[in-house]
Order: C-alpha cells, then sequence, then structure tokens
C-alpha cells in the first residue's frame, strides 16, 4: 500500500501536498486503537486529514467501511489506488475542508479519527469540529485524536510563552504562526496557523463538547527523527467517547 506514497521528507514523515505538514508513516496510540475499533464496528468510520490512508487502509483490511476526508484530492486519488478491489467498495473519499464542508447524519458513525488534524483549527473552529463529531456518533461511539503540543521540535521555543498564556487565562493558549518559528525547509510546508495543545486544553475542549475522556496522554513516535523530539511529550493521543 505504501509504494504510491511519496518519499519521506525525514525520517517516518510523508510530504503531503497541501501545506498542511505531514503524515507518519507509523501509527501513534490513538490511531491504533482507531484501527483496532475497524475488526468490531457495526457502523462506518470517518477518518478526518486521512492524507495517504495510513489508518484508513488497515481500517479496510479489517473489513470496515471507511469515510477518508481530506483537503487534498490528490491524496485521496493516492488512498484509492492503494486499497485493494474489495476495499475500494467499502471506502467513501471526500474531499472537504472540516469542519465547514463536512457534512454527515447524526448518529451515522461508530468512530472518528482526527489524526493531527485539530490542530490545524482554531479555538472557535475546534469547538464547532468536536460539536458535530459528537453529533456524528452514535452513543458510545469513540473518537480518536492525535495533536501537537509545545514540546514538539521549533515550537519549543514557544514553551514559554504558551504557559504565560495558560496563566494569565487565555482560552486558547496555543495558537500561533508557525512560520514564525519554524526552520527554513518547513516553513513552506505549514499554515499560517497551528494550535498546540496540553493535557489541559485538550481535554476541557473534549469534556465541554460531551465526551467522557478514556484515555489522554502524551507520547513520542518511535521512528521519529531525533531533532524534533525534546522531552517524550511531543504529542497527545487522546481517545474519549460520546455517552451512551
Amino acid at each position: 500500500m505504501e509504494s504510491l506514497w511519496p518519499e519521506e521528507l525525514e525520517q517516518g514523515l510523508i510530504p503531503t501536498d497541501d501545506n498542511m505538514g505531514i503524515m507518519t508513516r507509523e501509527l501513534g496510540p490513538a490511531a491504533r486503537e482507531f484501527v483496532a475499533l475497524s475488526k468490531s464496528a457495526t457502523r462506518p468510520l470517518l477518518d478526518i486529514g486521512a492524507a495517504y490512508g495510513n489508518a484508513t487502509l488497515p481500517a479496510l483490511k479489517n473489513g470496515a467501511t471507511v469515510v477518508a476526508v481530506d483537503l487534498s484530492p490528490t491524496e485521496l486519488a493516492i488512498l484509492q489506488q492503494s486499497a485493494g478491489a474489495e476495499e475500494q467498495k467499502r471506502l467513501v473519499v471526500m474531499p472537504a475542508r472540516f469542519p465547514e464542508e463536512l457534512s454527515l447524519l447524526d448518529a451515522s458513525v461508530a468512530g472518528v479519527l482526527g489524526g493531527q488534524v485539530l490542530h490545524f483549527l482554531d479555538g472557535p473552529r475546534l469547538e464547532e469540529a468536536l460539536g458535530r463529531i459528537y453529533r456524528w456518533l452514535i452513543p458510545g461511539g469513540q473518537l480518536f485524536a492525535i495533536t501537537i503540543t509545545p514540546s514538539l521540535s521549533y515550537y519549543r521555543k514557544y514553551w514559554d510563552e504558551f504557559h504565560a498564556r495558560k496563566a494569565r487565562g487565555d482560552r486558547w493558549p496555543g495558537v500561533l504562526n508557525p512560520k514564525e518559528v519554524a526552520s527554513p525547509e518547513w516553513r513552506d510546508r505549514l499554515p499560517d496557523m497551528i494550535h498546540l495543545f496540553d493535557k489541559d486544553i485538550l481535554g476541557r475542549a473534549v469534556r465541554e463538547a460531551g465526551f467522557e475522556i478514556e484515555s489522554l496522554e502524551y507520547f513520542c513516535f518511535e521512528n521519529f527523527p531525533d531533532k524534533h523530539r525534546t522531552d517524550g511529550r511531543e504529542f497527545l493521543s487522546l481517545t474519549a467517547m460520546k455517552p451512551r
């Protein structure tokens, strides 16, 4: 399935074509739980920010029906080509900007993965996104998410300001322009806004949307460039449930 993917930009990092960062070759904890759910899901699954399908493809192999959403029609086309003939029958691709361009029926999906996508939403759009996901999930359905934190790479330069804003009571202390701190080789591969999270900020937003948090933990990918690591808390992995 990986034969059609672009070459790694750096160790384990697959470049996207829409200036929205990267797709990791390795699945994070929440994405692995999404794939595990695909073995037993009785409703379709939704992969938001699916890119080339690092989570969608194994979920399809497990027999699930998956709706794959991404800004890039090119990435979704590669995802389709990477799926087998039988798997393509259970794959729906939707080029759309999330959340405003994505509309699904209430209680229509069993699980939603936002793999490195929530950090592209500012506070109001994040609240809108979580509200929509909550409505789309069946009771007992699960939200899986992976986001970045101020411990990641060049965002560490923002560490003190993030915590100062948080201490002052800023509701969304992690909103910044990543191009101001990114290295030259990454600057043009990023949007003009990024939203860094810690456990408190992400946990509060998810609970306020009505979810029950099942796990919320810091981690770093094993196959990740050393130069982008700082303290093992570079990413957050979230699993939450819509109450039954």
